[in-house]
């Protein structure tokens, strides 16, 4: 049974979830080729929660909830450029995990008292979930950063920056959902605490990265309130639906049959990566 019926609610949670689901998927391809077998289990992990919470959002929006995630044309997509953009290289699968992850944490939270009582519940997990994810990126960060491999990771930090700034562009219905208790947060009031976040974690790490607002203004206007989808991403979306899309195939409802096998397709800029 669809529970939001509001287009413009609708339209707010619908960008959450095709978040999840993208950033997810994205996740995935770093099954079986990460560079430690410890991240091979971690990206696992936090890719089957994603998913899983894609998974809960699509059920607030839709009864069919494969054909939803995966069939709709790219322009229906909401997702934002940072969940659906290729990460070809560790450095940047591992920042975009961290930079990711520490919005997601606050856009949970501020649904956690929405006044869609199901949406409430569904945040209750999330919230649990992204205190691990939250957590192993920034360990892992502090893992990785040393003096050889400090010039690497702030490069990846300032290439993903404006995309990540991007994230917190509103969608069309943030006003009405923001009006009728749907989120407790404005999308600016969120980017405002991400930003003294993560500057506050660069300062610990040790790292020095130019803060980007033009280059955040100008994703922003590449996004266009989160109807335009980044290069690569009708490439990516076919790969996803090869699966659903195969004659006498069943489908398995579990988010991990979304994802199309890693190995598909060269990643050969991933024998490139920064090492503890």
């Amino acid at each position: 049974m669809t529970i939001i019926t509001d287009p413009e609610v609708a339209e707010f949670v619908l960008a959450f979830a095709d978040d999840e689901h993208m950033v997810g998927a994205r996740h995935a391809e770093w099954i079986g080729t990460a560079p430690f077998l410890e991240e091979d289990l971690a990206f696992c992990s936090i890719a089957q929660d994603e998913l899983g919470h894609a998974l809960g959002l699509y059920a607030l929006l839709t009864d069919d909830i494969d054909r939803f995630a995966l069939l709709r044309d790219p322009a229906d997509y909401r997702s934002c450029h940072l969940a659906e953009r290729d990460a070809a290289s560790w450095d940047d699968a591992l920042v975009r995990h961290w930079l990711y992850d520490t919005a997601e944490a606050l856009r949970w939270a501020a649904l956690e008292s929405s006044s869609i009582p199901e949406l409430a519940a569904l945040a209750r997990r999330p919230l649990r979930e992204e205190a691990f994810h939250t957590t192993h990126a920034t360990m892992f960060l502090e893992r990785v950063v040393n003096a050889a491999t400090r010039p690497a990771i702030v490069a990846a930090v300032e290439r993903l920056l404006p995309d990540a700034l991007a994230l917190f562009e509103p969608v069309a219905g943030e006003q009405r959902a923001l009006e009728l208790g749907v989120g407790s947060r404005s999308s600016g009031e969120l980017a405002d605490e991400w930003t003294a976040s993560i500057q506050a974690a660069l300062a610990d790490l040790g790292l020095i990265v130019a803060w980007p607002p033009d280059s955040a203004a100008a994703s922003h206007s590449a996004q266009a309130g989160r109807t335009v989808r980044s290069a690569g991403f009708a490439e990516f979306l076919d790969s996803l639906q090869s699966v659903i899309s195969r004659p006498r195939r069943r489908l398995v409802a579990t988010p991990g049959a979304w994802i199309r096998s890693p190995t598909a397709g060269p990643r050969g800029a991933r024998n490139e990566v920064s090492t503890p």
